[in-house]
């Protein structure tokens, strides 16, 4: 299988760069695609430049996904990560996994924000709103780890939601994917996280900043072969 990056124009390096260098210590893949944005420094094995559109960011993402799927030369199945996400133990797959329910997604985000909705959260909202239109659970796909994409599978779910974001919450609910329920990955800010976990994801402060990233630093000093200086 091969990975996909969903880049945004103009991405940084600092975080891609160590998720490359955690795959290729710890992941088993065929190829690495960048689509979207392609930072300086950096060469995968395939490109596709992508003229990112849509209303918001999250509707972005889900036009550049829907452009991968259509790419033949992508594999039939692949690997969807962001630049945040990190391999921290060699493992062979990863398991498609829940947090909860997108309701209770919510009210944690509420909850940190004081009561008050974000645009996340009223994505999220947006999306309950469909799945339970259509008969579906209101499951919470929305994990910061990777996750295993049919391109023929995420093209048919697309057409049935056209033009809608949240593709991790549409794609696994609409296919009933979930095989566990696990805690989110994700480390904000100075926050205490787990250094027995085989999958961590930042946010830009954490990375920079954190304990995190430190540790993910300390775990991966030596460049991989997608980095041009190593070449």
């Amino acid at each position: 299988m091969d990975i996909v990056y969903i880049l945004k124009n103009g991405v940084g390096a600092d975080e891609l760069r160590y998720s490359l260098r955690s795959v290729c210590k710890n992941f088993t893949f065929d190829r690495v695609w960048f689509a979207g944005g392609k930072p300086e420094g950096i060469e995968p094995d395939c490109y596709l430049e992508i003229d990112q559109e849509g209303r918001n960011r999250y509707a972005k993402v889900s036009n550049t996904i829907r452009q991968v799927c259509e790419t033949e030369e992508v594999s039939d199945d692949f690997w969807l990560f962001n630049d945040d996400f990190f391999i921290m133990k060699k493992i062979s797959t990863i398991r498609p996994a829940v947090k909860g329910t997108i309701g209770h997604r919510i009210q944690d985000i509420q909850t940190k924000h004081n009561g008050a909705t974000s645009e996340y959260a009223r994505q999220l909202q947006f999306t309950i709103r469909e799945l339970k239109a259509r008969g579906y659970e209101r499951l919470d796909y929305a994990l910061h780890i990777p996750m295993a994409v049919n391109k023929a599978k995420a093209l048919e779910m697309m057409d049935v939601f056209p033009g809608l974001p949240m593709f991790r919450c549409l794609y696994g609910n609409y296919w009933h994917l979930a095989e566990e329920v696990r805690p989110d990955v994700k480390v904000f800010g100075d926050e205490d996280f787990s250094k027995t976990s085989s999958l961590l994801s930042t946010n830009n402060e954490s990375f920079r900043n954190g304990r995190v990233g430190e540790y993910i630093r300390s775990k991966f000093k030596t460049p991989c072969k997608y980095e041009k200086e190593a070449r």
